[in-house]
């Protein structure tokens, strides 16, 4: 597929900055009019779902840390395996959890939040390595079987899982003043989402050049990924003027049509302007 077309067909991108901004922008650049954009809206991705504030005040059903719960992933089993439909909090101590957290579809309401004011307080971190294989991954998720069995709500995402290549399957998804890092396609996948009041950093520890996000959109979707109200930019190891792409397609299927539109938002230097996209995936 030539990257022309692949930039206006496949990956439909709304800017601003500096010259580029203007209606209707350039063929390798498309910049939405003002009649266009009026429906590239929060409210028209999240159609009619206005997610509601979480009551951190609220006594916690669960918690996690000293005294509790020694695992986020025990509290999540707890949870659902306690049932009913009134909303569930789990709360977290301040401190480092080293474990990858799996919720599965449920029908029972889950908050999972921080004690402290402070987000940096809790840490949930798991470092996996590019070459590991599936019995590492096993022993480094699961290690002596101790935290997934047959039978817990999670076993079936823990024991028949794969990579998943998406954010959230098609589903909409909002995020509110989030921080993402990466380096490529590290925004990616089939869902409606939305990023408002983001911070979004490419980083340059393995490469000087990034590509931001590789949507995946189903051509049946309306919408794919709106960003708003958000900073766009990396650190000192990519290249200046040159080292971010916006975005690239990612050719998941012969029905993907890679979806991103950005308004409102800050773009840093290390943007490529004359080359804001990367070849398809």
């Amino acid at each position: 597929m030539l990257l022309q077309i692949l930039l206006i067909v496949q990956l439909l991108l709304a800017t601003a900055y500096a010259d580029h901004q203007a209606y209707p922008g350039t063929s390798s650049r498309p910049v939405l009019s003002d009649a266009e954009a009026a429906s590239y809206t929060k409210e028209s991705y999240l159609q009619g779902w206005t997610p509601s504030k979480i009551n951190t005040g609220a006594n916690p059903d669960y918690v996690v840390g000293s005294g509790g719960y020694s695992t986020i992933q025990a509290a999540v089993n707890a949870a659902i395996n306690d049932g009913g439909t009134n909303r569930k909090y789990i709360k977290i101590l301040p401190g480092t959890y080293a474990e990858g957290v799996l919720i599965p579809k449920t029908s029972v309401p889950i908050t999972i939040l921080g004690s402290a004011d402070d987000p940096e307080a809790v840490h949930i971190v798991l470092s996996q390595g590019a070459k590991l294989t599936g019995s590492q991954y096993a022993n480094q998720m699961n290690p002596n079987g101790a935290v997934y069995k047959d039978g817990d709500p999670a076993w079936s995402m823990f024991n028949y899982c794969a990579q998943k290549s998406e954010i959230a399957g098609g589903t909409r998804v909002y995020f509110s003043k989030p921080t993402i890092k990466g380096d490529v396609d590290f925004i990616f996948g089939s869902a409606s989402a939305v990023f408002e009041n983001a911070q979004i950093i490419g980083r340059g520890d393995r490469r000087d050049t990034d590509t931001v996000f590789a949507p995946n959109t189903d051509n049946s979707q309306k919408y794919g990924y709106l960003v708003l109200s958000t900073k766009i930019t990396a650190d000192n190891n990519v290249k200046s003027k040159l080292g971010l792409h916006l975005a690239r397609s990612w050719d998941s299927t012969s029905t993907a049509n890679g979806q991103v539109v950005i308004r409102e938002t800050e773009l840093v230097d290390v943007f490529n302007v004359d080359a804001p996209y990367d070849t398809a995936a």
